[in-house]
This record gives C-alpha cells, structure tokens and sequence, in this order.
C-alpha cells in the first residue's frame, strides 16, 4: 500500500499490459525523476498510453475534499472494486488514509457487493448498471456511492434512486487526482472555468504535476497553474455541467454530432447485444457513424436510425468478437478502429 508521508514514488500499472508496454513505462516513468509521487498510466486522444504523474500532497487533498463532501470518519468502512492503479480505486484508499476508515478491496461481483458492511463505495456506470440488472437491492450500511469513471445516463441515475441505492453522481479525472465535482457541485479544492471553446479548466490543490510520453518526455501543460481540459462543459458559481468530452463531438457534413447522446440511444435500443459506435473518417463528410457488435445487428440499426436525424444514421457495421474496453469498462474507440479498419 501507498507510504503517504514517504518520498517514495510509486509506479502504478495495470498488471495485464504486455510485458513490453509495462517495462516501457516504468522506463517513462523514471525520466522526471520525481520524489513522493504517484505515477499511473492514462489513455491519450489517440488511444495510446501515456502516464500522469501526481504528487502525494495532490492525491491527500483531492481526498480531503471528497471526504469533507461525504463527511466521512473513522466509523466509516469503504468497499473498494475498483483498481487502484486508477485515481478511482487510489482515491479510496486516500481518503481511508485521512479518515482513518477501514477498506474493504474485493473484485467486482454484484452479489458479493449487495451484502457487503461498507458505508460507502465507488463506482462506475457498468457496475451500477450490473446491480439493477440483478435485481439487486442495497445493504443496510450504504450511504453513498460516488458514481464516475464515465456518464452516468439521467434514466440509470433515476431507476438507480427508486430502486434506493444512494448513487451520487461525480465527474472527476486523472489529471485531477480522482473526483472533481458530486452532483454538478464543484468540490471546495478546485476552481474551474469554460473557455472560449467551451473546454473546462481546473486550478487547485489537486492537479497533477505532468505528462511523461515517448514523444516529449516530461511536460506540464499548465498555464499560470491552470489545466485546460479536453472536457467541454460550462460553470456557473460553484455549479459544474460537463457535456461530454471533446472528442466526443465531431462533424457529419458539416453537422455537429454528440457522440455522447448518440450511445445513449443505442443503449436503449440495443437489449443485450453488446454494441458499440464509432466515428470513421470518411473523405466526403469528414466522419461518418458506424456500428462494432458481437451479434445480429439488423434489428438495431433498424431501431437507431429510426430516433436519429439523417446525416445521423449508422452507415457501416462490423461483426466482432468483443469490444475493447479499459479495466473501467471504457470504450476504447481508437483500438476498436484499428480492428475493424483493413490496415489494423
């Protein structure tokens, strides 16, 4: 477990990369030579990794502020199913560490987790998701549940609260050290801003030190102590709506698309058939939609293009055997391109 107090850095990575990603980025990681830091690999815009390095003193105060929101103590008991070579999972245990609460670490099976003693917990949307599907009803002791790592659709949010698990949800980022704001309100440790583009920034005692890559060693990106993200949202006070990632919009002949509202509509038509969009590029519109499954798919572009504007409809689909995701249960497009494209 993390020495809080100590200079040691920690490198923190997930234990399923190949042997020669992993030993490229503990070689990344050796190049700022920074002291009392923690070290994790994130997934650039391009799909490949990349690792933020984040000071001990980030990762305590992003807890702090998480722990102030939750007023969390020393009877409290978290239940840990998330890795903790995400800020997800290392949040937790930050948090327990100021607190002095107990951690529960367990794999994630929703059974187990519907009878668990904690009080509190992190999860992701999937997760959330997986305990409705089963019917699943909360523990006694749970009294909130940081939802992140990803959007937390409005519906699964609703049929979450009537079916009383006490889901919060939160938007937060490595680069941040884990949790930025809880439902739309902006944690005291952080101010933030929209741009001119609409992208969001950060100052405050959190943000992370810098970037190491391939390409440019280290770096930090911070302007006058600000973090511009590639997150669009607006602010209003202490009041945060995040609208999706910038990535996530793009356009069809010249139309704006939301990528973002575009999956929700594919999970409501979906069913159980794992299914995923995606942008290609395309010489004539600049992007066009299409459709990566692991079953029949007729049915479901039938429905989906019936709810979507025309430059909206999903022009290509693609039979695969899985989709590619983070250990969070992330889409990852740029991988999942790369599969179904000829050259990949």
């Amino acid at each position: 477990m993390i020495e809080w107090s100590s200079d040691r850095t920690y490198v923190l990575l997930n234990p399923r990369l190949s042997g020669d990603e992993r030993e490229k980025l503990e070689r990344l990681s050796r190049v700022a030579r920074l002291k009392s830091h923690v070290i994790l690999a994130t997934s650039g815009t391009s799909g490949s990794l990349k690792l933020v390095a984040l000071s001990k003193e980030a990762v305590l105060a992003s807890a702090a502020a998480v722990n102030e929101r939750l007023e969390v103590t020393a009877a409290d008991i978290w239940c840990c199913v998330l890795p903790i070579f995400h800020v997800g999972g290392l949040g937790i245990h930050a948090r327990a560490h100021l607190a002095g609460s107990r951690v529960i670490s367990q794999s994630w099976n929703p059974r187990a987790f519907a009878t668990t003693e904690a009080t509190l917990a992190s999860l992701v949307p999937a997760q959330v998701h997986d305990l409705l599907a089963a019917g699943l009803k909360p523990p006694a002791r749970l009294r909130a549940i940081l939802v992140g790592g990803g959007v937390f659709d409005p519906d699964l949010d609703a049929r979450a609260r009537d079916a009383c698990w006490p889901v919060l949800a939160s938007y937060g980022m490595s680069e941040c050290a884990s949790t930025v704001s809880v439902c739309d309100v902006l944690l005291s440790h952080l101010e933030a801003r929209s741009d001119e583009d609409g992208r969001l920034a950060f100052r405050g005692a959190s943000l992370f030190t810098g970037y190491l890559t391939d390409e440019d060693g280290f770096i930090d990106p911070k302007i006058d102590g600000w973090f511009v993200s590639d997150d669009v949202g607006e602010v209003d006070g202490r009041i945060l709506r995040v609208h999706g990632r910038r990535g996530d919009f793009i356009k069809i002949g010249g139309e704006s698309v939301d990528l973002a509202r575009l999956d929700r509509i594919l999970d409501s038509v979906r069913g159980g058939i794992d299914a995923v969009l995606f942008a290609m590029p395309d010489a004539r519109l600049g992007h066009v939609i299409h459709l990566a499954s692991t079953g029949d798919t007729e049915e479901i572009i039938e429905r989906f293009n019936a709810r979507v504007l025309p430059f909206e409809r999903i022009r290509g689909s693609h039979a695969v055997r899985s989709i590619p995701r983070s250990s969070l249960g992330k889409v990852l497009r740029a991988e999942l391109i790369r599969r179904v494209t000829p050259e990949g």
